[in-house]
């Protein structure tokens, strides 16, 4: 009996340290929960070589989430070392899936033109609906009416699947949650606050 405890712990030792040690050659946190991506499949903006990552989970319907996305654009003009990568948690459901896609769409192929949609996604929050995203496209000059189709023939999405299972294997309950390079923090940072975690 006191064999098998002596092994158990032995293993469960030898797993946290492998743990570590990739989290460590991974960088940091946010770099090591994200290890399952395809670094092209993540929206990202800012410095692809900044020093500071900031991971945020967020639903488009989320009123906090929106308040945030204010503060972390403010973040990346202030500063060219810090980078976001937005993972995309429709946890309301309904359309917030459907602008969660729509956003992935634009992002997978005109980058360059996720994080003017993705702000006007914000900007929309709770009184999203089917019109008012179609405009916003349109007034970003593509056709709304066939992307915002194309989301909604999308039965499934892997990105956002591997997003629901990451955010559960952090015990997340809900949005808006931040991962700045190695501290999670569950719910809306303060500008203030901020600004001193990304300098």
């Amino acid at each position: 009996m006191i064999k098998k405890i002596i092994i158990f712990i032995i293993t469960t030792l030898l797993m946290t340290i492998s743990t570590l040690a990739s989290a460590q050659d991974d960088q940091n946190l946010a770099s090591f929960i994200l290890r399952n991506h395809e670094a092209s499949a993540l929206p990202t903006v800012g410095n692809s070589n900044a020093e500071i990552t900031v991971v945020e989970f967020f639903d488009y319907r989320c009123g906090y989430c929106a308040k945030q996305a204010k503060d972390f654009e403010k973040i990346l003009n202030e500063s060219e070392n810090v980078k976001i990568v937005y993972l995309e948690w429709p946890i309301f459901g309904d359309i917030s899936d459907t602008a969660a896609k729509i956003a992935l769409i634009i992002w997978d192929n005109y980058p360059d033109m996720y994080f003017d949609i993705h702000n006007g996604l914000m900007k929309l929050g709770p009184r999203m609906k089917k019109d008012s995203i179609i405009t916003l496209l349109n007034e970003n000059n593509f056709d709304g009416e066939k992307i915002f189709n194309q989301a909604l023939d999308q039965t499934e999405n892997a990105v956002i699947n591997e997003n629901f299972k990451l955010a559960q294997s952090l015990g997340l309950r809900g949005t808006p949650a931040s991962v700045i390079n190695d501290s999670i923090y569950p719910g809306y940072i303060k500008y203030e606050v901020l600004s001193n975690l990304v300098k």
